[in-house]
């Protein structure tokens, strides 16, 4: 294998976990698909042919243990902070630190690097020369980094960052005072420390939501970003996307109305049978020779729902309603 990796990082064990991984394999079959995890999620990376590393083998250096001094958890008084028994706000940080460790101890110049709820639907090394004279690629509207780096030192210098905004008393003073008074979940995260680092570091990168050649990564699936809007099976709001014959996905640009290819689906706050439906799809159909969008493809809102996901599904909306009436 000579492509670029792909470098995925978890903490525990995830139920979508198996599904994101299989995806990348059928996708990606020429490419070294590495998890940095640990003891948890070893089986199930291996079982799909990850290699896995153990995070703490990486979890060093002086910018990490500065971090680990100078970290608060800052939050709105309804966020909940704790995965797996740690505190995953505090973890979105200190993957970043490790990450670098790893690509330069692996000598590792150039390599993908998306969320483990992302599954990866295309072969990502005819992209790479998209993106090759950049620092890195951004998502989430351009406010943290993901997909493609170049540039490993742009990754040294945003956590060298996150050690400085850590310590501007005003700022961390203020932005305490803001999350007190916010009655939604929300915390000082690398999403908020990002925007900083752009405005005051000089480096290149370009969001992968742009449209190129008929195709995007798009973002979170479950949110409105330039795409129309549907109802998936169980109610969640999400774009709507068909699953074209030939194993593609595709979304509806809202302004134009034109179909776009996606290379990658952000299924961030989606239940399982979404990810179910994803794989099966393209497991099924991927390989096969290239056709046209067909909108009388099916779609996601067409899907299956197994009976077990249908009655937790029922239980919940029954608890909430009885809360409700109390």
């Amino acid at each position: 294998m000579s492509n670029n990796p792909i470098i995925y990082i978890h903490y525990g064990f995830s139920k979508y976990l198996p599904y994101i991984f299989e995806c990348a394999k059928i996708s990606n079959p020429n490419t070294d698909i590495i998890l940095l995890g640990d003891p948890s999620n070893k089986e199930v990376a291996e079982k799909y042919g990850l290699k896995h590393f153990l995070l703490s083998d990486f979890d060093y250096g002086e910018d990490l243990k500065t971090f680990d001094s100078v970290y608060e958890l800052i939050v709105s008084p309804v966020f909940d902070s704790y995965k797996h028994g740690e505190d995953w706000n505090k973890f979105v940080f200190r993957k970043w630190f490790i990450l670098y460790n790893f690509v330069t101890k692996q000598g590792i110049k150039h390599f993908w690097h998306f969320d483990t709820d992302n599954p990866i639907l295309s072969e990502l090394a005819p992209l790479e020369h998209r993106y090759l004279h950049l620092d890195c690629t951004v998502q989430c509207h351009g406010w943290c980094f993901k997909g493609f780096f170049t540039n490993p030192e742009i990754i040294k210098k945003y956590g060298q960052k996150v050690n400085e905004v850590f310590q501007r008393t005003d700022y961390i003073r203020a932005t305490k005072e803001g999350m007190s008074k916010m009655n939604v979940p929300c915390s000082l995260n690398e999403m908020t420390i990002y925007p900083i680092f752009a405005a005051e570091e000089k480096f290149n990168a370009e969001n992968l939501d742009k449209v190129i050649d008929g195709g995007t990564f798009g973002d979170i699936l479950s949110v409105p970003n330039m795409m129309k809007m549907g109802k998936l099976p169980l109610g969640e709001d999400a774009h709507i996307t068909y699953l074209n014959p030939d194993g593609r996905f595709f979304c509806i640009e809202e302004a134009t109305g034109r179909a776009i290819h996606m290379h990658l689906l952000n299924l961030s706050w989606l239940p399982i049978y979404v990810y179910d439906a994803v794989l099966k799809h393209l497991k099924k159909n991927h390989g096969k020779p290239t056709q046209p969008f067909s909108p009388n493809a099916k779609t996601l809102a067409q899907v299956s729902v197994p009976l077990k996901q249908k009655l937790k599904f029922l239980r919940k909306k029954v608890k909430n309603l009885l809360k409700g009436a109390k």
